[in-house]
């Protein structure tokens, strides 16, 4: 029998909830329970938080081994969809398949919501490069899970599964994301920035040979204590970087008044960004320009001295930074990394080396009133447990959340108490839970929901993955 659920004062979590307690009551093999839920979604990752309406297709069963299983879809609501399923439900015996041969049929994913989530990333386009996002939540991308036939929007699924997945409402998870930049020295240099909420830990998976000949990659993060020692106290070496910044952000605005013009004059419109090619050529233009000419070195001259205040921390393959609160931070040209950090975004930029088109103005002096100036060098994982078949690194342990990089070639288990995120780097593994498995590519990412029988891995060859979760799991 199918149970419709329409009555959008009841919150689409608490029907499924409901259905799980009388599963879990009867403890047998009793017949699934169908549901079909209308709710009003909030986005809260929108602007003004515009309302959704939307449908769930839910099946509460049983697995072979008795523990709960729950698959199904969820859409736009729209009332011709809501007649369609309430015409085919009434004249078929067989609810569960109705259901699923709908999705089917109008190319509708399905999934098993029990499972470990499939992520499907997006690609964000940022002046430096991309950012692929695998739990990205916001108003500029929403990060999707797999199904049959198409991906389901992650929000979408937390809303119906908060328990399932223990994160509180509207509360998502670690952010998991690559930073992918330019090869290019100036164009694919991120923004030098500082966060007083976010923490984050890099692990590098590759180097760009064009940028990097020699393997040795580059990220700045915070300063140098050798031009520190120029200086008679901190507050002196805070102003004179300041003043450096504030010479450079000056000479940077008049050179890219004149990429606007550039721009303007080859019909590109005033809020689209140039592809960065196009700007190195303009740039190339303009360095060979006779009025403009000066103007590019002093540029470049200005850059230099700006930079000279930042330590610089060599990076190579498999090389892991981690990025505390207050630590000033820009990742180099041709630098991939892939990225666990806190979910949220703030950010005070003190300087980049091109136009930043999020916000008018830099914040180097609020950025350096809180900058933590004594970081000095990056830290090494900690090794906590080696088998012939097993290696398990703690790469950091934030107070918010705790990653490990482990090095498998066998089985591996651990508990579920609280959700997790995994990334194969290497490889391919195997989740296995309930008497089901999942199988993981190289480059694919999974959100684990909280599992009472915890979580087996297993890889019949070399394997490498990164563990993400609240510190309760990997403490």
């Amino acid at each position: 029998m199918i149970h419709y659920c329409i009555d959008k004062t009841i919150p689409a979590a608490r029907s499924i909830e409901q259905s799980i307690r009388q599963m879990m009551a009867i403890g047998s093999f009793p017949q699934t329970h169908h549901l079909i839920i209308q709710f009003s979604h909030t986005q809260y990752y929108f602007p003004q938080t515009p309302s959704l309406e939307l449908l769930a297709l839910v099946s509460v069963g049983m697995s072979c081994s008795e523990s709960i299983l729950i698959e199904g879809s969820i859409f736009l609501f729209t009332p011709e969809r809501l007649s369609q399923l309430q015409l085919l439900s009434n004249n078929s015996d067989d609810n569960g398949n109705v259901l699923r041969e709908y999705c089917r049929r109008h190319s509708l994913p399905w999934l098993v919501m029990s499972d470990p989530w499939i992520l499907t990333p997006i690609h964000i386009p940022k002046p430096w490069g991309q950012e692929i996002w695998y739990t990205g939540i916001e108003a500029r991308g929403l990060s999707g899970v797999m199904g049959d036939s198409g991906s389901i929007p992650l929000p979408w699924l937390l809303e119906i599964m908060p328990e399932g997945m223990g994160l509180p409402k509207q509360s998502p998870p670690l952010l998991l994301k690559v930073l992918d930049p330019l090869p290019d020295k100036v164009y694919g240099d991120l923004y030098f920035e500082l966060h007083q909420e976010k923490q984050e830990v890099y692990v590098v998976t590759h180097i760009d040979s064009s940028a990097w000949p020699e393997g040795i990659g580059a990220i700045q993060l915070g300063f140098a204590p050798q031009a520190r020692q120029r200086f008679s106290n901190d507050d002196e070496f805070k102003l004179a970087y300041l003043n450096s910044v504030k010479a450079y952000e000056q000479v940077r605005r008049l050179v890219d008044i004149k990429l606007d013009e550039k721009k303007a004059a080859a019909g590109i419109d005033a809020k689209q960004d140039a592809a960065h090619v196009q700007l190195m050529q303009w740039m190339s233009e303009l360095s060979q320009d006779v009025e403009s000419k000066k103007l590019i070195e002093h540029e470049s001259e200005l850059r230099q001295t700006m930079n000279s205040f930042v330590a610089s921390h060599p990076l190579t393959l498999g090389d892991v930074v981690t990025v505390p609160r207050l630590v000033p931070h820009a990742l180099q040209h041709g630098v991939r990394v892939v990225e666990f950090q806190t979910p949220v975004y703030e950010r005070k930029i003190l300087s980049f080396g091109q136009k930043v088109r999020t916000q008018l103005h830099w914040d180097t002096e609020d950025a350096l009133e809180l900058a933590e100036l004594n970081f000095a060098q990056l830290q090494s994982p900690e090794l906590i447990s080696l088998t012939p078949q097993l290696r398990i690194e703690r790469i950091v342990n934030f107070d918010d959340f705790a990653v490990q990089r482990i090095q498998l070639d066998g089985a591996y288990a651990f508990l579920g108490d609280v959700y997790s995120v995994l990334m194969v780097l290497q490889g391919r593994l195997t989740l296995h839970s309930s008497g089901r498995t999942c199988d993981l590519e190289s480059t694919q990412a999974a959100l684990l929901p909280r599992a009472g029988s915890g979580w087996e891995l297993s890889s019949s060859s070399p394997c490498l993955f990164l563990l993400a979760s609240p510190p309760q799991l990997l403490k």
